[in-house]
C-alpha cells in the first residue's frame, strides 16, 4: 500500500488526528462523515473530503501528496471548484498533507493567490513536533525514519486503541515490506491475545491524561504558528490561557 494510501485511511479510521492537526478539536471530527466523491461529466474524484453534518461547519477538501507533481494545484484546484459548482457552498476549507516541503511541485505561478488564501492549508509531516498524541502520531509514523521507527511505534503502542494498533501495524508493513505481519508485532511487542481486547491499553492511558492532553495540547502551537494562526486564535482553539500560549517560544527567522 502506498503512503498516501495510508494517509486516507487514517483519515477515515482515526479522523481525530486530522482535525488535531490542523489545529481544530479533535472531537469535531464526530461532526463529520469522511468521504470519497466522483465528480460528475469528467473523471475527477476527490479522494478526501469530510462533509459536515451540521450546515454550521465548514466542507473540508483533503488531499495527500508524497511525490512531486507539477500539475498538482492544477488539477485539485480543478476539482475543489468544479465541486463547488455541483454542489454550491459557501463554507469550504482546503488542506494538503505533504511528506515534505520537497514533495510539493516547484511551479507556483498562477496559483500565489490562491495558496495565501485563509481557507487553504498545508501541512508538512516531516516537520510536524513530537507529541503527546497517539492520533498525530499516527501521521508522524508515516515519514518516520526506519532508524527511529520502530521506537517511535512501541511508544505508540502503549497508548493506542485497538484501531490505532491495526493502523500502526499497517503503517509498519509499509515501512519494513519484508516483514511479516507477525515479525512486525514481534518488533511492536505486540501479543496476540492483546490484540482481542479493544480497551487493554485504557487504563495506562488515563494516568497521567490530563498532563499528556496539556503537553499534547503546547506540542502543537509550533505547527499551529507555521499555518499562520495567532497566538490568541491558537489558545481559543486548543482551550489554553494566551499565558500558556506564549509561553512556548516562536520559531526564529
Amino acid at each position: 500500500m502506498r503512503a498516501d494510501k495510508l494517509v486516507y485511511l487514517l483519515l477515515q479510521l482515526a479522523p481525530r488526528g486530522f482535525f488535531e492537526l490542523i489545529g481544530r478539536n479533535p472531537n469535531d471530527a464526530e461532526r463529520y462523515d469522511f468521504k470519497s466523491i466522483e465528480l460528475k461529466e469528467i473523471a475527477f474524484r476527490l479522494d478526501g473530503v469530510f462533509v459536515p453534518k451540521s450546515h454550521d461547519d465548514d466542507l473540508l477538501f483533503v488531499e495527500a501528496q508524497f511525490q512531486p507533481d507539477e500539475q498538482f494545484y492544477a488539477r485539485f484546484f480543478a476539482e475543489i471548484f468544479l465541486y463547488l459548482k455541483q454542489y454550491p457552498t459557501n463554507r469550504w476549507n482546503a488542506v494538503v498533507i505533504y511528506a515534505s516541503r520537497s514533495a510539493e511541485q516547484k511551479n507556483l505561478q498562477g496559483y500565489a493567490n490562491l495558496l495565501e488564501l485563509d481557507q487553504f492549508r498545508r501541512a508538512y509531516l516531516d516537520e510536524l513536533p513530537e507529541t503527546a498524541s497517539v492520533s498525530v502520531g499516527l501521521f508522524r509514523l508515516l515519514v518516520e525514519p526506519e532508524r527511529t521507527a520502530g521506537e517511535a511505534a512501541r511508544w505508540l503502542v502503549g497508548r493506542a486503541s485497538k484501531t490505532e494498533l491495526d493502523l500502526i501495524e499497517r503503517i509498519l508493513s509499509y515501512k519494513f515490506n519484508a516483514l511479516t505481519r507477525k515479525e512486525v508485532r514481534e518488533m511492536l511487542g505486540i501479543q496476540e491475545e492483546l490484540l482481542k481486547d479493544a480497551a487493554f491499553c485504557r487504563e495506562a492511558f488515563e494516568e497521567g491524561r490530563a498532563e499528556g492532553e496539556r503537553a499534547a495540547k503546547l506540542a502543537m502551537i509550533p505547527l499551529l504558528r507555521a499555518l499562520r494562526l495567532s497566538d490568541e486564535t491558537i489558545a481559543e482553539r486548543l482551550g489554553l490561557s494566551l499565558v500558556d500560549v506564549q509561553s512556548v517560544p516562536k520559531a526564529r527567522g
